[in-house]
């Protein structure tokens, strides 16, 4: 990480040649209670948005989603 050698994850990225495109555009969601969790989270299906994982720590629901990138 620091100087080291690069993980073999990202020396392989790096040897693409520009070669990657994006599929997907990502977002996260971090929302109060299990019912404005599922609200938002609906709402936001409705707009293309797949939930990928999702989690929560005491009463905060965490979300992270994806849809597919619009071609240019």
């Amino acid at each position: 990480m620091f100087g080291g050698k690069k993980a073999p994850v990202v020396a392989e990225q790096d040897s693409r040649d520009g070669q990657y495109t994006h599929r997907f555009e990502y977002k996260t969601l971090a929302i109060l209670g299990a019912a404005q969790f599922d609200k938002t989270l609906n709402e936001h299906a409705a707009k293309g948005w797949d939930l990928v994982s999702g989690c929560m720590a005491g009463t905060v629901h965490y979300g992270y989603l994806r849809r597919p990138l619009n071609p240019a």
